[in-house]
């Protein structure tokens, strides 16, 4: 064990005992206060979100998009401070009274009994999103990216294992296709983020009017097992949270290749451009670099005074 994962771990553990000796209220406070003084002396990757912003929304003005960007740092900031206290009553609460639109969809899907390919895409409130499969008696497995830290990895699943139950599944997005297929073989529902840059590894396919280089998994795995693909979006409203399903219209296939998969992964992403463009200061990818690695894809930003306060 390396001993910079044990420091690492130990400040983690001391950050959530301390926020954890303070009320809901009082924690979501200082997170958003944290978040306003991220915007103003510290916006991190200031390049990579502008230029996301004027990508998904292109009709907005510079000063309604700086706008937006300043509730972004501000919600990003609420969510990290959330991870960390989504077991206190009161956000139990939240996930257990949380508004859902196409169960019907969902039901129906697993029905078929091949399994249930549900994308969905990186928001603010990923977290309580788990929670909620974790609690509820749908059969889910989540692809996940395992982080180096052994010690914070094994914290953070055991966390959602004992505060949240145990129905949500786990399985790293390193393993095999044909470990994928024997989940949906199983008849679950096996959860795929779709917005992530892959580069070579991925298919090109439209994503607000540029190209995103998509994971192939959801494409690949619909044209071998037969499994229905659905999406969902999962998002705060009126301080209730929502989670939203939908199934995506698939014509039938004739064979695999990488057209196909090409065709499915592009009709999956396709209704969460609609979602962004809704609840842009909800978007996690709102911070990653989604159509382009190169530092001269995202020109420098210098912002005024007035867009920084008004």
């Amino acid at each position: 064990m390396r001993p910079k994962y044990i420091v690492e771990y130990a400040a983690l553990r001391s950050v959530i005992f301390f926020i954890n000796l303070f009320p809901v209220q009082l924690i979501m406070l200082f997170c958003t206060s944290v978040g306003w003084l991220t915007w103003v002396f510290a916006p991190f990757r200031l390049r990579v979100t502008c230029k996301n912003m004027s990508i998904a929304l292109p009709d907005r003005t510079r000063s309604e998009r700086m706008r937006l960007l300043r509730r972004a740092y501000i919600q990003i900031c609420r969510t990290f401070g959330a991870v960390f206290i989504l077991h206190r009553p009161s956000m139990r609460r939240m996930i257990n009274t949380t508004v859902i639109s196409g169960q019907d969809v969902v039901d129906q899907a697993l029905a078929q009994g091949k399994g249930v390919i549900l994308t969905t895409c990186h928001a603010c409130w990923f977290e309580a999103f788990f929670a909620w499969f974790n609690a509820s008696a749908l059969p889910t497995t989540l692809i996940y990216q395992k982080q180096r830290n052994p010690l914070s990895n094994n914290f953070f699943l055991d966390q959602r294992r004992h505060h949240s139950g145990n129905n949500l599944e786990y399985i790293t997005s390193n393993e095999k296709l044909s470990a994928y297929e024997k989940i949906l073989q199983r008849g679950r529902l096996l959860i795929i983020s779709l917005d992530q840059n892959y580069n070579k590894n991925g298919t090109p396919i439209p994503f607000f009017k540029h190209t995103l280089s998509c994971a192939r998994g959801t494409g690949l795995l619909h044209l071998k097992t037969g499994a229905p693909v659905l999406t969902s979006v999962y998002y705060m409203k009126d301080g209730q949270m929502h989670i939203d399903f939908k199934k995506v219209e698939l014509p039938e296939y004739q064979e695999v290749n990488e057209e196909n998969i090409n065709d499915i992964c592009s009709r999956a992403i396709r209704d969460y451009e609609s979602f962004f463009r809704t609840y842009p200061e909800q978007w996690f990818s709102l911070y990653h670099r989604l159509w382009s690695k190169k530092p001269d894809f995202y020109p420098e930003i210098k912002r005024t005074l007035r867009e920084i306060f008004l």
